[in-house]
């Protein structure tokens, strides 16, 4: 039975890498995926700013990528991707690209080739397609604190550590849900949407999960950190393992050694 979707919920933020050193304009990528409003966009400008973005913190939600980089190919940098071990969607951007060309990116890692010039809404819903493929897959590794959860094997493990936390379907399901959440959920939300219309099941059976969940997830009881309440429900904390969602607002491109220097002299400061 299909259920409508909660008013109270509001989906997160996914967060979008786009690797294009093209100035921005009325059909750039940055601009597309901008006009959606669902989605917190962070971008570079190369295939090196791009392996230096993806070194240093949790990966984003999906990378859309232009064929054409200032330093070189980008059906490259999704193979070199993918031999890093990341499992992210990833779109390659391909202006007026030959069969040959859209086969090439495929075989060398993309999941999806949109040839340009964009059309926005075709372009946006394969975006948003993949990203519900991987979230729903066998093969998804989503962040949560200092854990790599795994929906499909209901299994948790943590980054540094290696160990492994089994989970019930329901914290499972719990878990997923409050990932897809921007803000708290109410525990009444929770109940329909996981527990649908159980007649057994009462805000107290979801309060008991949350219980059980946070025994297995929280470093220390006394201080919880992942798995908050807030409103009169509950909240996921990301931000100790991915950035702030942030909305994108236009500004000039800068080349990467313009950028170094600027967060050179930006450091400085803070230290001064």
């Amino acid at each position: 039975m299909s259920r409508t979707m909660s008013r109270d919920f509001t989906p997160r933020l996914r967060q979008i890498l786009i690797v294009d050193g093209a100035v921005a304009g009325q059909y750039s990528l940055v601009e597309i995926v901008a006009s959606e409003g669902g989605f917190a966009i962070d971008t570079v400008a190369s295939a090196s700013a791009c392996a230096a973005r993806l070194g240093g913190s949790a990966p984003p939600d999906a990378i859309m990528v232009a064929a054409d980089l200032i330093d070189g190919d980008g059906a490259d940098l999704c193979f070199r991707l993918r031999q890093r071990g990341l499992n992210i969607p990833i779109l390659l951007v391909a202006e007026n690209a030959s069969e040959a060309q859209v086969v090439r990116g495929l075989d060398l890692g993309a999941n999806d080739v949109i040839v340009a010039p964009l059309r926005p809404a075709e372009a946006l819903a394969r975006l948003r397609a993949q990203i519900r493929a991987y979230e729903t897959s066998e093969d998804a590794i989503l962040a949560i604190g200092p854990f790599q959860f795994r929906p499909a094997r209901r299994q948790l493990q943590h980054s540094v550590t290696g160990a492994r936390i089994r989970l019930t379907e329901k914290e499972a399901a719990v878990l997923k849900f409050l990932y897809r959440a921007e803000g708290p959920v109410p525990r009444t939300t929770l109940l329909h949407e996981v527990w649908g219309y159980n007649a057994g099941a009462t805000t107290h059976t979801v309060e008991t999960h949350i219980y059980r969940l946070r025994r297995k997830i929280e470093p220390d009881s006394n201080r919880i950190g992942l798995l908050v309440n807030e409103d009169g429900g509950y909240r996921l904390c990301l931000e100790q393992s991915r950035p702030r969602a942030k909305t994108w607002q236009p500004v000039p491109m800068l080349a990467t050694g313009e950028l170094s220097h600027l967060n050179h002299v930006a450091n400085r400061m803070m230290l001064a």
